[in-house]
């Protein structure tokens, strides 16, 4: 039985994945390559990051991936205070609250910018825990979670993890934990289904889940 949800939170809680299009063609645009669609956004968007850079051609090794990431995050940052949470959120945070589960955040973004976004949303005060990492690379989600299994005592066949990207499922196998992904983030819905997890339109669909359908 499911006592603790965990969230991604860059398009899985925050509709970020048009700004993210937006700055990346900015990007592509300033050094002279060709900017891509929604669609195409979405098919070649993957973890670690640095692979995705080079999927536009934008990087061609770690030096290079160094710069441009910094540029990505200033960009997002001036657009940070356009970023809408998707509909329903407070009331899927609601609903979790009333089934008597806990619920946090797991995020690849940087503690400092997890947090700010969250205070700016009002999401904080739903959340038990807030797990980011500390760098702006996106890098060491895996072990922040397996820390956080870890150092809380909790059985990994009692915690979900809802999420965007394939990468969110690896991580949820990692820590051995279940994995629901939504396919209004940041990848296409043919990649999450491959992963062989449940794949929602909506995420109020999670709660029609055998895992949350078993909760007392």
């Amino acid at each position: 039985m499911i006592k603790y949800v965990l969230w991604d939170f860059n398009g899985t809680l925050i509709n970020d994945v048009d700004a993210a299009v937006q700055n990346i063609n900015d990007l592509l645009r300033k050094y002279g390559k060709k900017q891509i669609d929604l669609e195409t956004y979405r098919e070649v968007f993957t973890f670690p990051v640095i692979e995705y850079y080079k999927n536009v051609g934008l990087v061609k090794d770690d030096e290079e991936f160094k710069g441009i990431a910094h540029e990505w995050m200033d960009g997002y940052y001036a657009m940070e205070k356009d970023l809408k949470i998707f509909g329903g959120t407070y009331r899927n945070l609601e609903r979790v609250h009333e089934l008597g589960l806990r619920q946090g955040v797991l995020s690849a973004s940087s503690m400092k910018q997890l947090t700010r976004l969250l205070d700016q949303h009002e999401l904080t005060g739903y959340m038990d825990d807030i797990l980011g990492v500390d760098d702006i690379y996106a890098n060491g989600k895996v072990e922040v979670g397996l820390n956080f299994i870890r150092n809380h005592h909790l059985n990994p066949e009692e915690v979900v993890l809802i999420g965007d990207t394939f990468h969110d499922y690896e991580v949820a196998a990692e820590m051995g934990i279940h994995c629901i992904l939504s396919a209004k983030g940041h990848q296409s819905h043919e990649i999450l289904s491959s992963t062989g997890c449940l794949v929602v339109q909506e995420i109020e669909e999670i709660f029609d889940s055998e895992l949350f359908q078993s909760i007392d």
